[in-house]
């Protein structure tokens, strides 16, 4: 007659994976592997807090799109950084800065010569402001 010593713990289940409370209970001992195309439902939605300046948190924004150029990176003082953009000058070809040009009073002009001194010196305050080409 051979003796068999009585089993250590509980014998009842012989797997990782079980339902228990019948059957309203899962218990995931291994791993859980959630294959492509398969759903899980009832679970309460993910709440993220909102970053603040002294608590790491959620952001929300928009989707990058074609026109996005800027990278932005978060640094180790958990701060967000972006590369520091430099205005550039406008030209014929190219869109950029322009300064406000100085106030141009009304023309009071009554004579052709007076209107023609008038708009010279329109256009000498639109080249000075950068907003039209210099003479060659």
């Amino acid at each position: 007659m051979e003796i068999v010593e009585t089993p250590v713990g509980d014998v009842t289940r012989n797997c990782k994976n079980y339902a228990t409370d019948g059957g309203d209970r899962l218990v995931i001992g291994g791993t859980l592997e959630i294959q492509e195309g398969a759903s899980v439902t009832g679970l309460p939605p993910a709440s993220v807090s909102a970053a603040t300046e002294e608590t790491l948190g959620g952001v929300i924004a928009i989707a990058k799109t074609e026109t996005d150029t800027v990278e932005a990176k978060i640094g180790e003082d958990h701060k967000l950084y972006v590369p520091p953009y430099t205005l550039p000058a406008a030209a014929a070809d190219t869109l950029g800065g322009v300064l406000l040009a100085a106030n141009q009073t009304a023309s009071t002009a009554t004579e052709l010569a007076g209107l023609v001194t008038d708009f010279n010196t329109l256009l000498a305050a639109l080249k000075a402001a950068g907003i039209m080409a210099s003479d060659a």
